[in-house]
């Protein structure tokens, strides 16, 4: 809805409806007697009004909400009078000033879209919450007329008798087999294990619990459904974002491998999401492989920017966990949902508070070998050789800013204003201002009162107008050398007794000399006598460390010549140099970032060795991707429209105000992923279960019972069967947050197991299979696809799990998994690209799922298939002697069913058509013709499992 001014001069209030809404059957009421605001009404103003009359208060418009009932809704909606109501009216006027939508929107509502929105203002336009911020209750079964094996089929049979539809017949067992041998492990089943299951006398239900049973024990298992949750932790061996090359992850794959790991184990989910935020503050053992479960949070796009670093680590915790797009909210309050900036910037504080360390835990004991040995050896050697530079580096940088204070404090007195201190500086040189230094000066000026012995002439006179400057400076001075008193108390500087005055004297002295006119001058005067101080005193260490030599001459500690170290007036000035916390005493962390370019690169040569070193050694060992949260974070504000410079009010470290409105406790220092893991898991959390247990439905059925797994907003859709999802969280529960329970739980019911044979008046009635009346037809994933050609082929490794990455494209093929290859965010490979692969930058919950011509180009083209063909038509010529027999092996083999006549005969006619003659003039024609044809034979062969293996049949799931 937007505003805009009439001709006669009165506000005139414009309601966007769109042109056209897609109502599915099950998720709306709009053909019943009721309408359901959430199933019907809010898709409609979600669209087109909630951007501008919703949640987003800095940008509503008209000070109207039409996302929930309040004050404001009464100037558009009269409940019970849909003829008085300004919406109706906007929306069927044909007056350009007062049509709703707007002209130039281009969108009108259609009919029945209006019919609606006037139903429901006559039934009194009830709002409703948002059904996802409501809490999980478990709904009453219904009792459908017709047969329902599981209480899930009686949620789904239920919504079918309300429509006039049914459930599809059920699949028969070598097709279900394979689709859930697909499901559960992302391979065919073996020709024996279809036979097994066929020829099984149990009934069905017993006979195929048996079949999940098995494939929820196979370690295939976490290598197919890790390789899901993969997608959502947008997992990566690179760091993403090179223009030229890339840098890799020496450890992404342990992450990896403790996901696979945890789904085999089947750890609780509860459990699962705890250690990926939180492991380290779980009280576990310092080398626990559970440790490489933060690589849910360290694996992503390795921003250049600090903030874009925690905006993905928010993005992936919230829309991958929990189904909110609270990334939104970073530059302003969320225009759907109840999420304002606040919120944003409580996870920004509760992320912020770690970083990575510079030295990753070990996971586990691995055994003392050679290459460990060496390995060790070279680390302590490299690490060695990089402290040594970077110490006496970064002191000679330290050094040299205590001569700079001048250089400071003179870009603060022209009103440098404050920089974004993320943003990543390539080059410094000795005379260049490094902004985080300048910032510590900032803040450090900030804190000293007007009392300050050193720096009173800074605080009284920062904000004195230039005219007056110079006099203001020189009354200043003399009144407090007044205030100090008779010079000649303060002249044994060298006895260690004698204290200084209020006002230090020599900066008084300074500011009498220079008469500064302007805070630029008073900026130099400091700077000046900063630069005098510190070289004193290095020049007094020098001379006294002299006396320490052999041949030194002693001196006592109280002599006048010590009155440089003594001396109470310069330990004032030096305070402001050398005490900790002070702007020149930088630390490590910091002072590694700031060094001058030469010396920056030579650091970076000597961390890279270490860096390879871990990469590439035989020795080295698996470590933890972890964070080390500080215990005394610094405070966090509201960046102002997402500027990191321009800050708002304070907020905490806490979890969502729409999620838990009534618990705005704040989260634990020290602890705060540890805060945000437990609110996440809470049974009292709407979000997570019903997230979960959507995901795995969208996994087994291709699309989730919630359309858009990773919006459960205002923009997403809403459930299809939204009792059954909550029955299935409550269940969750109940089962100890078990995921392959819930694979049993689905895999079981009649809805799995019925077949995806089309129904043209079921077709007609619900287009879209809302409903679930048949099972939907689904393509292999890359993974999959992969995996089958070379299962088939007799290729594929399965004995080796885990350990670093291979190559995909390497050549020859390295037949393992394709969950352990590795995965460039900077160069996508094309299989990837081409089958719809997950995009490692960002949180990926819903894959793309497209079909172009490439898929069938690449089925058609590659290599790859090309040669697992040969190889699979190479095991067919051995393992049959006849035409026939090898017909049905590949049958057997490809497509686990026999082949009919038809496909016999066509099959055997293609490989057996006359063959192109050879000719040879020589006496060895005969030897070269035998040759010839025996290759072309083969080549037949291979043709033929290439065909199949291009097919549909074989790259789609009934």
């Amino acid at each position: 809805m937007t505003t805009r001014q009439a001709p006669n001069g009165r506000m005139v209030f414009r309601i966007a409806i769109p042109l056209c809404l897609a109502v599915g059957l099950c998720g709306s009421s709009a053909t019943a007697s009721d309408i359901s605001f959430s199933g019907d009404v809010r898709p409609i103003l979600a669209e087109y009004c909630v951007q501008c009359h919703g949640p987003d208060e800095q940008h509503r418009q008209a000070d109207l909400r039409l996302d929930i009932a309040n004050d404001s809704t009464t100037a558009a909606i009269v409940p019970g009078d849909p003829d008085a109501s300004e919406m109706i009216l906007r929306l069927t006027s044909a007056d350009p000033d007062m049509q709703m939508p707007p002209p130039e929107m281009q969108k009108r509502p259609t009919a029945r879209e209006i019919e609606i929105l006037r139903r429901w203002i006559d039934q009194g336009a009830k709002f409703e919450g948002h059904w996802a911020y409501q809490p999980i209750r478990n709904p009453e079964v219904p009792e459908p007329k017709g047969a329902a094996s599981t209480e899930i089929d009686r949620f789904i049979v239920a919504a079918l008798e309300k429509n006039g539809l049914t459930l599809a017949p059920r699949l028969d067992r070598r097709r279900l087999i394979r689709r859930a041998t697909f499901d559960l492990i992302g391979l065919p089943p073996s020709p024996p294990e279809v036979q097994a299951f066929v020829n099984d006398a149990a009934p069905d239900d017993q006979a195929f619990a048996k079949v999940i049973d098995r494939l929820l024990r196979s370690p295939r298992y976490g290598e197919r459904w890790g390789r899901h949750w993969l997608d959502i932790a947008r997992y990566a061996d690179t760091h993403g974002g090179s223009a030229i090359g890339f840098t890799r992850f020496p450890f992404s794959y342990t992450y990896r491998d403790y996901v696979i790991a945890a789904f085999n184990e089947d750890l609780p989910y509860d459990k699962f999401v705890l250690q990926q935020l939180a492991a380290d503050q779980l009280d576990l053992p310092d080398n626990d492989p559970a440790l490489a479960a933060l690589g849910f949070l360290t694996v992503g796009m390795q921003f250049r920017s600090v903030h874009d670093l925690i905006d993905d680590q928010i993005d992936v915790v919230t829309r991958g966990l929990m189904g909110v797009t609270v990334a939104c909210a970073r530059c302003h309050d969320h225009k759907f949902d109840e999420i304002p900036t606040t919120d944003y910037y409580a996870l920004y504080a509760t992320l912020a508070s770690s970083e990575s360390p510079d030295e990753l835990p070990v996971l586990g004991e691995p055994p003392l070998t050679d290459p460990l040995r060496d390995y060790q050896r070279q680390l302590v050697k490299r690490q060695t050789i990089y402290r040594d530079m970077a110490r006496d580096q970064m002191e000679v940088m330290r050094n040299r800013l205590r001569s700079q204070v001048g250089l400071y404090l003179t870009e603060l007195a022209k009103g440098v204003p404050e920089q974004d201190l993320s943003a990543a500086f390539l080059s410094y040189r000795t005379d260049d201002v490094r902004p985080v230094v300048l910032h510590r000066w900032r803040i450090y000026l900030n804190t000293l009162s007007e009392q300050d012995p050193v720096f009173f002439a800074w605080v009284r006179l920062q904000e004195t107008p230039a005219e007056q400057f110079q006099a203001a400076c020189e009354g200043l001075v003399q009144t407090l050398k007044a205030e100090n008193g008779d010079p000649a108390k303060f002249k044994d500087l060298h006895n260690m007794s004698v204290e200084a005055p209020k006002w230090n004297p020599r900066v008084l002295d300074a500011l009498e000399e220079s008469k500064p006119a302007s805070l630029i001058e008073l900026a130099e005067a400091y700077g000046k006598l900063f630069a005098e101080v510190h070289l004193g005193w290095l020049t007094a260490l020098h001379e006294a460390s002299l006396e320490a030599t052999p041949a030194g001459d002693l001196i006592t500690d109280e002599d006048p010549r010590h009155a440089e170290i003594n001396s109470a007036i310069n330990q004032q000035l030096r305070r402001h140099l050398y005490e900790s916390g002070t702007p020149t005493d930088v630390p490590d962390e910091l002072a590694a970032k700031m060094l001058n370019r030469t010396v920056s690169d030579k650091l970076s040569g000597k961390r890279g060795t270490i860096h390879n070193l871990h990469l590439n050694a035989p020795g080295s060992p698996p470590r933890g991707m972890v964070l080390a949260e500080s215990e005394a974070p610094p405070e966090t504000r509201v960046f102002l429209r997402g500027n990191p410079i321009r800050r708002g009010e304070r907020v905490e470290a806490r979890f969502l105000t729409a999620v838990a409105p009534h618990n705005p406790t704040p989260f634990a220092d020290g602890q705060r992923r540890r805060g945000l893991a437990d609110a996440i898991v809470d049974p009292e959390n709407p979000l997570t279960r019903r997230v979960i247990v959507n995901w795995i439905w969208r996994h087994h059925f291709g699309l989730g019972l919630v359309r858009t797994p990773d919006d459960l907003g205002t923009r997403g859709t809403p459930p299809t069967h939204p009792q059954l999802l909550d029955h299935l969280a409550t269940a969750f529960a109940d089962d100890g947050w078990s995921i392959k329970k819930m694979h049993r739980r689905i895999m079981l019911s009649d809805v799995y197991q019925q077949a995806s044979v089309e129904n043209t008046e079921a077709r007609r009635r619900d287009a879209e299979n809302r409903l679930l009346w048949r099972m939907p037809r689904k393509r292999l994933d890359m993974e999959s696809m992969r995996d089958a050609l070379l299962a088939v082929s007799g290729e594929l490794n399965t004995t080796t799990m885990g350990g670093r990455p291979f190559d995909l494209e390497a050549d020859p093929v390295v037949p393992r998994r394709s969950v352990y290859a590795f995965i460039n965010r900077d160069i996508i490979s094309s299989l990837s690209s081409t089958f719809d692969g997950a995009d490692p930058t960002s949180c990926t919950v819903k894959r793309p799922d497209t079909i172009v011509p490439q898929q069938t180009l690449y089925a058609l083209n590659s290599a790859f298939v090309q040669d697992r063909a040969a190889a699979v038509a190479e095991l067919a010529v051995d393992a049959a002697a006849t035409n026939t027999d090898r017909v049905e092996w590949l049958y057997e083999r490809i497509y686990l069913r026999q082949p009919d006549q038809q496909e016999r005969d066509l099959a055997i006619a293609f490989v057996t058509r006359p063959q192109r003659q050879v000719e040879t003039p020589d006496e060895d024609a005969t030897e070269v013709a035998s040759v010839a044809a025996v290759a072309n034979e083969t080549d037949r062969w291979a043709q033929l499992a290439h065909a199949m293996l291009a097919s549909n049949e074989f790259v789609f799931l009934d």
